[in-house]
């Protein structure tokens, strides 16, 4: 029973909390941050020219890819932060009670931690990586919903992969 219930809240490869559980965090969170009067932000992060490692290195180096990201950001995000797998290689970290400039500082932290490590592809290449950011950030009375606040950390990944890459944009 415990294993069923682990894979109802948990992605399989990485171990990290899955879609469905990170938005019921972030309702919880955003309800609270309206009662204690807090502020709060998301990101959205996306693994930089994924589909270029799995077409030269296989699917099986793809997943020691996010289990590395996945083993980096929990060792660079702080306890209450919540980080999620929401699709193939795109995560949200749920930052609670955070202002802005906290959450672009932790972005930008994630982003060289996980810029600094690599992972030994299946035939023994190594494979560097890199991740864009987007940060959304609202305070207690300005935030209507979780959607309005993942919708806006997403525009602003697009606007740091359109920069680039390996970058943070905020919104």
């Amino acid at each position: 029973m415990k294993s069923l219930e682990r894979r109802a809240y948990f992605d399989h490869l990485t171990g990290l909390a899955n879609r469905g559980h990170f938005f019921e965090q972030c309702e919880n969170t955003l309800s609270k941050a309206r009662t204690e009067k807090t502020s709060l932000a998301v990101l959205m992060m996306d693994v930089d020219h994924f589909k270029g490692v799995n077409d030269a290195y296989g699917h099986k180096t793809g997943d020691l890819v996010l289990q590395k990201l996945a083993e980096m950001s929990l060792s660079t995000l702080r306890k209450d932060d919540i980080i999620a797998r929401i699709g193939g290689e795109e995560f949200a970290v749920l930052l609670p009670a955070t202002d802005q400039d906290e959450a672009i500082r932790v972005a930008q932290r994630l982003r060289a931690r996980i810029e600094e490590g690599g992972v030994l592809s299946i035939d023994g290449h190594k494979i560097s990586f890199t991740v864009s950011l987007g940060v959304s950030y609202c305070k207690h009375d300005d935030c209507s919903t979780v959607n309005e606040l993942l919708n806006a950390a997403d525009d602003a990944l697009y606007q740091a992969k359109a920069a680039g890459r390996n970058c943070v944009f905020s919104q």
